[in-house]
């Protein structure tokens, strides 16, 4: 089926909806569906261009994805240049074929509707029923085609009965209607016995001014208008006028656009539409008291009507403000969609990403309409509504995808300022059922603030859910903090896998910068802690999950396999973190180191109890600021030694690390171990140079260094003493 687009500003009075009506008539009787885009709001020129102007604008650029066999456009109800030619160039861009009515002033195709026969007809009924004889025609500009085939029946209407005549040039507004009743009060022009204006507007506003001056209508003088506008009806006297024009206008376009021959005889639709300004109504007495009555009443049940607007509109929108999901938004369109009358069916299309970045919820886009869209609501008047899925753009709405007779549909903007949410389709059985209501548009604003606030909803979800995770972290470390390890073990606990737990802390620092005042110490200590998350971070060889506990204490938590005993994976990483702290150590410019104390055990659920525990057992047994140590940390010195041999090792450090002095060390060495540190030092350094030589292509000056001596000829020395070769021999030999 075809469907044919209308684009038009708010829709607020009777002309607009008659050329809808004939536009909607014609399409009908073609089998095609009309789709009229439109606004609730018609911006001028010399407004600022606000953001709710930007949103209600944004309406239009669906012609640039919606499928559509051709548009009419009635630019001459955009007040806006700027607004018509953006949608003239959106037209373009699609390559839609377009009939302007407003004119050719954008370069499109237009019609124009003869008007000479019905101007010919008043004008007869002046002069045959009324009897003028000196006649005067208020015309529009000079050129305008309507202005001219109006004029063009006056003057043959004149002609034929031989009336005297003249032509006013006028503007269809207001100001040259108003110059044209100043000069006839003022007698600078003859006081004619009609004025046939080419425009209601003008025709009312002379009436205005030549009543006010002390002349009556039709007493005095007689004035008729043209277009048949509601405003010209309930003016006082009641205008005599033509109407239908619009209803022309919008058939002949519309089978001119779909190709059809129009049958319309001339002038066909258009007929006078009597009223007080001629004398064709009855005449009372009272006739301007009466109308004072019922124009009273009329403002009374304004107000009441207002006032219970106003009601329903405030309860809308604290509605909608209130909603926690996009369903319960669409149960409030549903169970309010009743204050829109005589629609059909209401369907809400958004974008599918209506809800936005969450980090920027208020981020517009500038390309509102993408290739897809969501229905969220469609709803049938007076049937609960019922919610649909993603579908194509160019479909406009879901029902036009399915068998269907001929519909009229009106497309309006979804917006809060300039957030565009999507767009509404209200389908009507005719065009007169339609019009831009206060509760219509108060209904949208509510909806679209919804869904404003569903987003900000979000967005502060969203930092509660950022605030949550960063609590799980320790910002300095970026480990897991106490509670983010706790939840982790409990996800553990669900795999059913075994885990052990150790927990790390400085027991103290084994040396500190010489001459270091004590207000600096607290630098030292943070330096320390860093020192050692560091280290923890660089722990490898397992799946490792590590979390600060509190500035000097840290847990890592590895996986168990069977029969594998926590302690001693827990002694293998404890010899590697306290290497990688005296190699990060070499390379700053600190004196100190710090000196690490563990605890560890299975992990057993509650994971808290077990972290409790766990924490008890450090605090109780962590080794005291002073004294030896134990004959396990020098075992675990050793181990270092010989784990990384190539650090700068000495007695005077050891010494410092036990806290005892240098000939002691020298004697627990020897006793423990049946060598001396020295001796246990080249050793290692030997071991480590045979592996590099057997293994690598370093040269014998690297291997030296990479072994921990500075000089290579010493390293020569001792590799022969230790081995009876050179180093380069025992290179050739393992070859």
């Amino acid at each position: 089926m075809k469907r044919i687009g209308v684009v038009i500003p708010a829709i607020t009075d009777n002309l607009q909806s008659e050329l809808l009506g004939g536009i909607t008539a014609t399409a009908a009787a073609a089998g095609c569906d009309v789709i009229v885009l439109t606004t609730a709001t018609n911006g001028l020129d010399f407004h600022m261009q606000s953001e709710i102007m930007e949103g209600e604008e944004s309406i239009y650029a669906l012609l640039g994805q919606a499928r559509l066999d051709g548009v009419l456009l009635a630019s001459q109800y955009f007040v806006k240049e700027t607004v018509r030619q953006r949608i003239s160039a959106i037209i373009r861009k699609a390559g839609l074929p377009c009939i302007d009515l407003g004119g050719t002033a954008l370069g499109f195709e237009t019609v124009h509707i003869p008007q000479d026969q019905a101007v010919q007809t008043l004008t007869d009924h002046l002069i045959e029923q009324h009897g003028c004889r000196k006649l005067l025609f208020l015309s529009g500009h000079a050129g305008n085609p309507d202005a001219e085939q109006r004029m063009q029946g006056f003057l043959r209407s004149a002609e034929a009965h031989h009336c005297a005549h003249e032509v006013f040039y006028g503007d269809f507004w207001k100001v040259r209607a108003a110059e044209l009743g100043a000069e006839i009060l003022q007698h600078k022009r003859e006081k004619p016995d009609a004025v046939i204006c080419a425009s209601d507007m003008m025709a009312v506003t002379l009436c205005d001014t030549l009543q006010s001056g002390g002349l009556s209508v039709p007493d005095d003088i007689i004035v008729t208008g043209f277009d048949g506008h509601i405003f010209a009806l309930s003016s006082f006297p009641t205008l005599t006028t033509i109407g239908g024009a619009m209803d022309e206008l919008g058939r002949i376009a519309t089978a001119q656009l779909l190709g059809m021959r129009s049958c319309s005889p001339r002038n066909a639709r258009m007929h006078i539409i009597y009223g007080a300004s001629c004398g064709c109504v009855e005449r009372m007495a009272d006739y301007q008291a009466a109308a004072l009555q019922v124009q009273q009443q009329i403002r009374r049940d304004s107000s009441a009507a207002d006032m219970l607007e106003m009601q329903i509109n405030a309860d809308i929108i604290t509605r909608t403000s209130l909603v926690e999901s996009l369903s319960e938004l669409t149960d409030v369109v549903d169970q309010t969609a009743h204050i829109i009358r005589s629609y059909r069916s209401l369907h809400l299309c958004l974008l599918p990403d209506w809800d936005g970045n969450p980090e920027q919820p208020d981020i517009c886009k500038t390309k509102p309409f993408p290739r897809q869209m969501l229905c969220a609501v469609s709803k049938p008047a007076g049937v609960p509504c019922t919610l649909g899925g993603v579908f194509p753009t160019a479909g406009i709405v879901p029902m036009l995808s399915e068998p269907h007779e001929p519909v009229l549909l009106f497309v309006l903007p979804l917006h809060a300022s300039s957030q565009v949410f999507g767009y509404c389709v209200l389908e009507y059985a005719q065009a007169a059922d339609f019009t831009v209501s206060v509760l219509l548009f108060h209904l949208l604003s509510a909806v679209a603030n919804g869904l404003r606030m569903l987003r900000h909803k979000r967005y502060a979800e969203y930092l509660q859910q950022k605030i949550e995770e960063a609590s799980l972290y320790d910002k300095m470390t970026d480990m897991l903090s106490r509670k983010g390890l706790l939840l982790h073990l409990e996800k553990q606990k669900h795999a059913s896998a075994r885990c052990g737990m150790m927990l790390v802390t400085i027991a103290k620092l084994a040396a500190t910068p010489n001459g270091q005042h004590s207000s600096r110490l607290p630098d030292t200590v943070l330096q320390s802690e860093l020192l050692l998350a560091n280290a923890i971070r660089m722990l490898s060889g397992r799946d490792l999950q590590t979390a600060r506990l509190d500035k000097r204490t840290f847990a890592v938590v590895f996986p168990l396999a069977e029969q594998e005993s926590p302690e001693r994976i827990s002694e293998e990483m404890m010899i590697q973190l306290e290497v990688l702290i005296r190699k990060m150590q070499e390379g700053s410019a600190a004196a100190f180191l710090p000196e690490p104390y563990y605890v560890c055990g299975e992990v057993t659920f509650p994971a808290a109890d077990c972290m409790a525990a766990l924490w008890d057992t450090l605090n109780s047994s962590k080794p005291k600021d002073k004294g030896f140590t134990g004959i396990s940390q020098l075992k675990k010195l050793r181990r270092e030694i010989h784990k990384a041999p190539e650090l700068a090792w000495n007695l005077t450090e050891l010494a410092k690390r036990l806290n005892i002095s240098r000939s002691y060390v020298q004697k627990l060495y020897k006793e423990q171990f049946g060598i001396s540190y020295m001796d246990d030092l080249i050793d290692a350094r030997i071991s480590r140079a045979k592996q590099l030589l057997t293994t690598t292509d370093l040269r014998i000056q690297e291997v030296a260094a990479s072994c921990g001596y500075q000089n290579s000829t010493h390293f020569m020395r001792q590799f022969r003493e230790k081995t009876g070769m050179s180093p380069s021999a025992f290179r050739e030999l393992s070859d």
